[in-house]
């Protein structure tokens, strides 16, 4: 049974997390603000603490869901989520900032009143919820079926239903996003227990589907030490488009998708793996794109005569955007 795609998608001493400083370096890019950013304020509760932490490891709740400690990471890792999600240069991403901000101003405005910090912490993490949702593309069901129709592909031996594979690459919650640079999102999914199985699917900001995917093969498939990949005879990225410019509109963005996955989404360009994502992004990727208003159809069966070139963009996307 398809299920509804319902997408989700802070050690520091002092009391700020330098986000003026990182914003200074890398203005609005909430992505590389989220690499640098602690998912909590209690520093493990080690000391030299300042009073702030010294209030959410030591505060005596009256129940146990007034945990400081545990309410501080749970917004800590749900902001440093959103920022993730948010993207660089977004009217979104800047809305988070300036939100954070003044959360960090009450915090700090309450020193070590562990009621007060409560307060302030759950306020925030009800303004967190309130981001999220508005983060989030309404991408569902509806949607998926309203582009990929009854469309099916020859996957092999056998003819698969698009919407299905599709559906296998994304059976997890919540899926991983990130907004583009072109206003657009990319949302993309595993397979529970086989990473090598991958969906993906581009919508924009009000779900509507300008493009799908799927990946095989391709999941950090240049791990550590490695410095060259031959794409196995399984590994394909295959892209289904109903108007050809959304292809051009949005692959830069997956080239640089695809040069993060081969590397786990785990590092950090520019940065220190700046050379090992360069390296990434210089790798042929098994890329085929298909229109799914071939009129060479047999029976909603997608084959090579309804592939289409792909076009000329360029490598304007960084791997980094994708660091998870």
């Amino acid at each position: 049974m398809i299920r509804k795609f319902i997408l989700g998608t802070a050690a520091c001493v002092a009391i700020t997390f330098s986000w003026s400083a990182s914003a200074a370096d890398t203005p609005f890019n909430c992505p590389a603000i989220a690499a640098q950013t602690p998912d909590g304020y209690h520093r493990g509760c080690k000391p030299p603490l300042t009073p702030l932490q010294d209030a959410i490891c030591n505060y005596k709740p009256r129940v146990w869901t007034d945990n400081l400690l545990t309410l501080d990471s749970t917004v800590g890792v749900d902001y440093v989520r959103d920022l993730r999600a948010a993207g660089v240069g977004t009217p979104q991403c800047k809305a988070l900032l300036e939100s954070h901000k003044t959360y960090e101003k009450e915090l700090q405005g309450c020193g070590n009143n562990g009621d007060c910090i409560l307060k302030v912490m759950r306020n925030w993490a009800g303004t967190l919820s309130d981001i999220e949702d508005r983060l989030r593309p309404p991408l569902d069901e509806a949607a998926l079926k309203k582009f990929a129709g009854g469309i099916k592909f020859q996957d092999g031996q056998q003819t698969v239903s698009l919407l299905k594979r599709l559906e296998q690459g994304m059976d997890l919650y919540p899926l991983p996003q990130m907004a583009l640079p072109n206003g657009n999102v990319l949302v993309w999914g595993f397979q529970p227990h086989n990473a090598q199985v991958q969906s993906l699917a581009v919508v924009d900001r009000q779900g509507a589907v300008q493009l799908l995917g799927i990946v095989d093969g391709l999941y950090l498939a240049l791990p550590s030490g490695k410095t060259r990949w031959e794409p196995g005879k399984d590994a394909r990225i295959a892209l289904f488009v109903r108007d050809p410019a959304a292809l051009s509109q949005n692959l830069s963005a997956i080239h640089a998708w695809a040069a993060a996955d081969v590397l786990g989404f785990n590092q950090g360009c520019p940065g220190k793996d700046q050379a090992r994502c360069q390296a990434a992004a210089q790798i042929p990727l098994p890329i085929q794109a298909y229109t799914l208003n071939c009129k060479a159809a047999n029976g909603k069966i997608i084959h090579q005569h309804c592939a289409i070139p792909l076009p000329q963009v360029p490598d304007n996307v960084s791997p980094g955007l994708f660091w998870q």
